[in-house]
């Protein structure tokens, strides 16, 4: 298989491209690997399949969100 690349325009925080340009160096790497190993962990996580554990997570998030409304509401 041939791997296709595409070049794309992004907007990225300097500091935060600064930093990362130095710590790159460290390691004689370019900016579009570190993003596309972001890019290969993004896709990873969101297709992970959580279970019934998100489930009950996506439940216990709902009711905090509902008793800080409340709270919000005092």
């Amino acid at each position: 298989m041939k791997n296709k690349k595409i070049r794309v325009n992004i907007t990225v925080d300097k500091d935060k491209l600064d930093k990362a340009k130095t710590k790159l160096n460290l390691f004689g790497g370019k900016l579009s690997t570190l993003f596309n190993a972001y890019l290969d962990e993004f896709i990873l996580s969101m297709e992970k399949d959580y279970g019934a554990d998100y489930k009950n997570l996506q439940q216990k998030v709902k009711e905090l969100e509902g008793r800080l409304r409340k709270l919000e509401e005092r």
